[in-house]
């Protein structure tokens, strides 16, 4: 690429493009080339395109392309303009490429697959690189088929001599000796276009000005060129991101950490938590490790994305989402969890999240919990209304009848104490007393103290039958203010039976 090729592509307005598969789900690597495309986009005040490359007729499915679209939206990555599909496209393709044989830039190739085959076989015995043998080349079969031949292929007619060499805005120079580059095909004996070709025609006709995506795709960009100067166009930048690479230091697979988008969504995971994590993979600001979508825009830039593989952390990624969590507006994690997590939730905690008390319990749970999900789930026993089933059989006090008799004196004093303040106040919650943690706190240390009991003693039981759970995420002096005294004194009776 001249000087002047990257002076007047980078001149242009800002239109870049994320161009997934419908062959499978939404993978996470493929959210982090459609962020990093979104970002720049924004950042210049460009557009973010949307292709759906389904050209593959057999592994491309209707799932596939709705979870493309839906991931997307989720993650709030929204394009602009229409979604192109190069599946309404193929006699579009078709008769680009026959224009490209009638100038000389491409060939019809009636070789078989056994006949290609054969000859990468015997280079490869010769030890040369296994390429097509040019068999077709320059036998003008455009003009008249071969005898007994009526299938053939497009195949590009690549230059022989010379170097193919672009500049990279991640990497730098990159250049390629033409003599080993092949006459790729560009149109299949069953009409259906290659990526590389298809890819071409459509940045053209997007207009599209960058081209970011995975450095995977390194190794097409000279056939590409190639195809840039075949139609005389003005060449895009090109951006090769880094690998996301397992634990092993190998290509991401379930094997080192979930691949689908909408996994994470499933997990309980915000959508800003997942996409914070994807732009440090690969890139960075400084020391900063925590950013909303409007500093991921504001300060994103190509000189500082990395070259070498950027190794997916489950654990950082659960620590970012903590963060994100912890400051998110309560209000807002209303709609998700009853979209998302109403089957943790029952049908109890999809009505509680609505009344005060549920908003309290939410704003206490973010800060403690991880995953939305873990929220959902314990949140919903703190809102049922009755008494809940729980297994005691790991008290302390099931080994001492003495301490068991001693527990329950202290929690029947704790409960008379507080009844009477609910009932003389006329009040549906301690919190309406003026109770709050450090009152919770006083009190049952000066009840356990009367009856001569260690508080952690006192306090496991209660934390059992009261948060239903032998460890909760709500702390046990902050939940009692908050629960409804119908609810807590139940569950206290519940505890001393």
């Amino acid at each position: 690429m001249t000087d002047s090729t990257l002076r007047d592509s980078a001149e242009r307005p800002v239109r870049v493009r994320f161009a997934p598969s419908p062959t499978g789900f939404l993978h996470i690597g493929g959210v982090r080339t459609a962020l990093f495309n979104y970002l720049y986009a924004k950042q210049k005040g460009g557009k973010f395109l949307l292709r759906i490359e389904d050209t593959d007729l057999d592994r491309s499915e209707a799932r596939f392309t709705d979870d493309i679209l839906t991931s997307l939206k989720w993650l709030g990555l929204d394009h602009e303009e229409t979604i192109l599909y190069q599946s309404q496209r193929l006699p579009h393709y078709e008769k680009i490429a026959d224009d490209l044989v009638n100038k000389g830039l491409a060939y019809r190739c009636y070789c078989t697959e056994a006949e290609v085959e054969a000859t990468r076989e015997q280079l490869t015995k010769e030890g040369k690189k296994p390429m097509y043998g040019r068999t077709c080349r320059d036998k003008n079969y455009h003009l008249a088929a071969p005898a007994g031949r009526s299938s053939y292929a497009i195949r590009a007619k690549f230059p022989l001599t010379g170097t193919t060499h672009f500049t990279d805005m991640i990497r730098g120079e990159i250049s390629f000796p033409n003599e080993d580059l092949d006459d790729f095909v560009m149109i299949r004996t069953n009409k259906v276009p290659t990526y590389n070709f298809v890819v071409v025609v459509d940045d053209l006709e997007m207009k599209i000005s960058h081209v970011i995506r995975g450095d995977d795709h390194i190794n097409n960009t000279p056939k590409q060129i190639f195809l840039y100067d075949a139609f005389q166009a003005a060449k895009p930048l090109f951006a090769h991101l880094p690998m996301i690479l397992g634990q092993d230091k190998k290509k991401l697979s379930k094997r080192n950490g979930e691949t689908s988008a909408n996994a994470y969504r499933t997990e309980g995971y915000l959508p800003e938590s997942v996409l914070n994590f994807l732009v440090r993979l690969g890139w960075s600001h400084g020391d900063q490790e925590v950013f909303s979508l409007a500093e991921m825009i504001q300060h994103f830039d190509f000189a500082h994305v990395q070259v070498s593989g950027a190794v997916f952390n489950v654990e950082k990624l659960l620590w970012i989402q903590g963060e994100h969590l912890k400051t998110a507006d309560t209000a807002r994690l209303i709609p998700i969890l009853k979209q998302d997590f109403s089957a943790e939730l029952g049908s109890a905690g999809v009505a509680a999240l609505q009344t005060d008390y549920g908003q309290e319990l939410l704003q206490h749970l973010k800060a403690k919990v991880k995953l939305l999900k873990e929220l959902a789930e314990q949140f919903a026993p703190l809102v049922e209304p009755g008494v809940m089933a729980v297994d005691s059989t790991s008290l302390k006090w099931n080994k001492d009848e003495t301490l068991k008799a001693k527990i329950k004196e202290a929690i029947l004093s704790l409960k008379s104490e507080m009844g009477a303040l609910i009932e003389k106040q006329r009040a549906t919650r301690l919190k309406e007393c003026g109770w709050d943690h450090t009152q919770v706190d006083l009190k049952l240390r000066a009840i356990a103290e009367q009856h001569g009991i260690k508080l952690g003693d006192f306090t496991q039981p209660m934390r059992l039958f009261v948060t239903g759970k032998a460890t909760s995420s709500m702390g046990l002096f902050d939940l009692m203010p908050l629960m409804p005294w119908k609810t807590l004194d139940a569950r206290l009776a519940a505890c001393i039976r």
